[in-house]
């Protein structure tokens, strides 16, 4: 039999909604120290606007903002 996964009518998990630190590095091929810079001024402007909640997690920003942004097409 194949495993559970791969069984008809089974729907995959779905994604990340966010990226984290290693996302940006990946996207935007920089270090660590001006991966956290980008997400900390991200989220600060979308606290600001009244867009994101303080509540979020730290270090990550919304995946579909971030990509708009920086002009990133999946």
């Amino acid at each position: 039999m194949g495993s559970l996964t791969t069984a008809p009518g089974v729907i995959s998990p779905a994604g990340k909604s966010y990226c984290d630190v290693q996302d940006v590095m990946a996207y935007l091929g920089c270090k660590k120290n001006k991966a956290y810079g980008v997400i900390r001024t991200l989220r600060k402007e979308l606290i600001a606007s009244g867009k994101l909640t303080s509540e979020y997690p730290q270090g990550k920003v919304p995946k579909k903002y971030f990509m708009k942004l920086c002009m990133i097409e999946e």
